[in-house]
């Protein structure tokens, strides 16, 4: 039997959770990271984690689970950054973009945030962007009003023509907002590579919609961040066994 690893990208609303083995993913799934449980990893295998929630670990009261950090063998030139402030998931993301694509390169990650990630050919992460991602405005929007009902984006049917009522409204505001802010990313991420040839990837809840909408985006694996966990954790961990 080949290795076997556990693996684990620790979201603020939800986790991503695979067994590796042999080469491939045998086994994965999503879970809310509210209803995460030390139950849900096995035992006596390697275990790895990102993750953007710091309790979770006391939560889980794990002591065998490696957990990626700035400190991570990662194979990225973090010289231009502040790599202490940079979260697991998006050092995790970066070294999976450096292991499928010619550089340079970046990502795009859309879930509760909306993130991007840049290489250059040097393998150097140039820096990103951080916005609200199209759930988090639509619950921005029914919390900081008075009148404005939130509409979930699970089950809604996607893009209006334009806002008849209030829902549309919103659906299109945040929809075609998301999709305008990721192009406008795009752009941003040319003129700092000064280069118009880098390689665009999207992954996260809202990939499919992005990538339908923006022909320059490819999508990746629903693991694609957990790949980057594995890789991280062979290079930090790995070679010292």
């Amino acid at each position: 039997m080949g290795d076997r690893f556990f693996l684990l990208d620790i979201g603020n609303t939800n986790t991503r959770c695979g067994l590796f083995a042999d080469g491939e993913f045998v086994d994965d799934f999503d879970k809310p990271t509210k209803e995460l449980l030390s139950s849900d990893i096995p035992d006596n295998i390697p275990v790895a984690a990102a993750t953007v929630v710091p309790s979770i670990i006391d939560r889980l009261k794990r002591k065998d689970i490696y957990y990626v950090s700035h400190l991570s063998n990662s194979g990225i030139d973090l010289s231009l950054v502040d790599g202490a402030a940079l979260g697991a998931d998006r050092l995790a993301n970066l070294v999976a973009l450096a292991s499928i694509s010619e550089l340079p390169a970046a990502i795009i990650d859309c879930g509760t945030g909306l993130t991007l990630e840049a290489l250059d050919e040097k393998k150097r992460f140039v820096g990103g962007i951080i916005a609200p991602g199209r759930d988090l405005q639509r619950r921005a929007l029914n919390s900081y009003t008075a009148q404005l009902p939130y509409v979930p984006v699970a089950g809604c049917n996607g893009y209006k023509t334009f806002g008849r009522n209030t829902e549309d409204s919103i659906i299109i505001g945040t929809d075609y907002g998301i999709v305008g802010a990721a192009k406008e990313f795009m752009t941003l991420t040319r003129k700092e590579l000064g280069t118009n040839n880098v390689k665009f990837y999207v992954a996260g809840g809202d990939a499919g919609m992005l990538a339908r909408n923006i022909s320059e985006l490819k999508m990746v694996s629903p693991n694609f961040t957990l790949l980057g966990v594995l890789e991280i954790w062979r290079r930090s961990v790995g070679n010292q066994k």
